[in-house]
C-alpha cells in the first residue's frame, strides 16, 4: 500500500475509532462532509498534508510548532473551537455513535 493510501485510510480508521460519523467530524472540524470524504478517498487534501510534513522533516519541527494556530475573529463560531466537553457529548448523544 502506498504511503498515500495509508495516510488516507488512517483519516477513516481514527475518525472510526473516535465513533464519528463523516458529517460530525464535518462539524467539528468547520469542514463540509464532502471534505472529510475527499480527504477518506484521497480526492483532495493529502497533497498539501504531505507538504507540510516535508516542511517539518526539512526544519526540524513538529506540525504545531510549524504552523500556530490562530482562529479567525470572524469566522463561525460553530467550529470545533467553540464547543466545551459537554457540548460535544450532547452532539454525539443527539446524532449517536457508530
Amino acid at each position: 500500500m502506498s504511503e498515500r493510501k495509508k495516510a488516507v485510510s488512517r483519516i477513516a480508521t481514527l475518525r472510526d475509532k473516535t465513533g464519528l460519523t463523516q458529517a460530525q467530524l464535518a462539524v467539528l472540524v468547520g469542514v463540509t462532509t464532502n471534505t472529510i470524504q475527499n480527504w477518506e478517498s484521497g480526492k483532495s487534501g493529502v497533497d498539501q498534508i504531505e507538504k507540510f510534513l516535508k516542511l517539518c522533516e526539512v526544519l526540524g519541527c513538529d506540525l504545531q510548532q510549524l504552523i500556530e494556530y490562530v482562529p479567525d475573529p470572524e469566522a463561525d463560531d460553530t467550529k470545533a473551537g467553540s464547543f466545551s466537553l459537554e457540548d460535544l457529548r450532547e452532539m454525539r448523544q443527539r446524532w449517536g455513535s457508530k
